[in-house]
């Protein structure tokens, strides 16, 4: 992603004074108007879950409790061997903003959330992991953020919280400074900017990296908000690999990265050429990382602070290093 000191040339609109052309930086500090009675525009909620018995009461209470009420909750189960499907389809009869999408075939992430978003409707789209819950004022922020552009391609990034089921960890608001994340959660499209982005390249195996960037590189208006919108909970079970030994989370992460690949070869849409260039130099520094060149990540041509946390990632000591410090090293790059 492009820093606030190098921004793309771009008639994106700014908002109260940002000091980026290309980015809208909004603050929402002060408490937010709920949506009463159901108005305002439909909030599409895209959900593949698996095996989430643990988490997805949790998850779903919270996203009934919203202040927001006009939202749909679409989600599909991904072949669970546990009762997920039956948890969905009990709070399913209560509410009717709750929709088992499909369930009972192992379809695979990617294609669990191009189903979802195949039977979605709403002006504004989102996720929701069946493992993290959402502040009541989630989906108002979301909306907010978006209201003036919703016949506009346009995204909206927000804060994450991390936190641990481990006890004596304390929960960390992610990322650091102004930008809000370009992580699958935090990620909130407009119907224009979402009928481009989506559906996701069925070979992926995971949302997020296709989802930021192309959401990133395809938006007439990026809103970046200072409020948290996810409470993501970090544990073995996540898709991202952070939790896993060296030698797995190399692979996996290696894999996830194919999505940037892909991104620069689609013809579906033309990249900017400042997107492509970044979008080279961060394929170019997986390769070196995948190989385990720690020096020549390190001069690559990523800003100093993306050499830096994909180095930590490019051999088994340094690995170790990241996950002991994990809490006070997280959220540094901005996105």
């Amino acid at each position: 992603m492009t820093t606030d000191e190098t921004p793309r040339p771009s008639s994106r609109p700014v908002v109260d004074g940002a000091v980026s052309p290309r980015t809208a930086l909004v603050e929402h500090r002060a408490p937010l108007v709920a949506s009463a009675g159901g108005e305002g525009p439909l909030v599409s909620i895209l959900s593949p879950v698996r095996d989430e018995h643990a988490h997805l009461r949790s998850m779903l209470d919270s996203v009934l409790a919203q202040d927001h009420a006009h939202f749909e909750l679409l989600l599909v189960d991904d072949g669970s061997t546990d009762d997920t499907a039956d948890i969905v389809a009990e709070y399913a009869a209560r509410d009717s903003r709750v929709r088992l999408v499909a369930s009972g075939t192992a379809m695979g992430k990617v294609a669990a959330f191009d189903t979802a978003y195949a039977a979605s409707s709403g002006e504004v789209v989102c996720h929701v992991g069946g493992d993290d819950t959402v502040p009541a004022n989630a989906l108002t922020s979301r909306v907010e953020a978006l209201r003036p552009y919703l016949d506009r391609p346009a995204v909206a990034f927000f804060k994450l919280e991390l936190f641990e089921e481990t006890p004596g960890n304390s929960p960390t608001v992610v990322p650091r400074g102004r930008r809000g994340s370009m992580s699958g959660p935090s990620i909130t499209m407009t119907r224009p900017l979402a009928e481009r982005v989506m559906p996701i390249p069925g070979h992926l195996v995971s949302e997020d990296i296709w989802m930021g960037n192309a959401a990133d590189a395809l938006a007439e208006v990026r809103v970046d908000s200072g409020d948290v919108v996810v409470h993501y909970r970090r544990h073995a079970g996540n898709s991202n690999p952070r939790n896993k030994p060296f030698t797995a989370m190399d692979e996996a992460l290696h894999a996830r990265f194919a999505a940037l690949d892909a991104l620069l070869a689609t013809d579906r849409f033309d990249l900017p050429d400042d997107v492509r260039r970044r979008l080279a130099a961060e394929v170019e520094a997986e390769r070196l990382r995948h190989e385990g060149r720690t020096g020549a990540v390190l001069t690559s041509d990523l800003p100093l602070v993306d050499r830096l946390a994909v180095a930590s990632m490019s051999h088994p000591v340094l690995w170790r290093a990241r996950a002991r410090f994990l809490t006070p090293l997280t959220g540094w790059r901005g996105r």
